[in-house]
């Protein structure tokens, strides 16, 4: 039975279009999380393995202005930015990846290494570590585990469908 409004036409091809579009949107978020999740997880684990674990110190931030979530106010955000030396005392920055809306409590980091690649390299702990791409895991599953979910009734209602023909 096909679906038509005053004006005659046809609604099937929008609500298939904006299914599609849903779908597509949903498992683009659910992918793109998970393979940013395991790129993370992987080269985090060949640097703590593979790498040089160092003491480190923070030397300065850079700053930056994030909106709030009302949109009316700003705050400052701070990003840490590491020193850290290789074998030969010769000096490395990194400029972490993440900012915070207050500086860190302590200037003395961790930090791992690439030994072929001294200027690749990660601010070693639990949290910035494992902790994030384990958290982006999970949630870029929440996409993905709707889309599966509405992809087996979709399915389900065709063979349905299908039957009562």
């Amino acid at each position: 039975m096909k679906i038509k409004n005053k004006q005659g036409n046809n609604d099937g091809f929008w609500v298939v279009f904006f299914y599609v579009v849903f779908i597509l949107l949903f498992l683009g978020m659910g992918v793109g999380g998970i393979y940013y999740s395991v790129n993370k997880f992987y080269s985090h684990i060949n640097l703590v393995s593979d790498g040089v674990k160092t003491e480190a110190r923070i030397t300065g931030y850079e700053e930056s202005w994030s909106k709030d979530s009302d949109g009316n106010g700003s705050t400052k955000m701070y990003s840490p930015v590491i020193t850290y030396y290789d074998s030969s005392n010769h000096s490395y920055t990194l400029h972490a990846d993440y900012s915070s809306n207050m500086r860190e409590w302590s200037n003395d980091v961790t930090v791992y290494f690439d030994k072929e690649n001294h200027s690749k390299a990660i601010r070693g702990g639990f949290w910035h570590l494992w902790f994030w791409p384990f958290v982006i895991l999970c949630l870029s599953m929440i996409p993905l585990g709707i889309v599966l979910f509405v992809l087996n009734y979709y399915i389900k209602s065709l063979y349905k469908r299908k039957k009562r023909w």
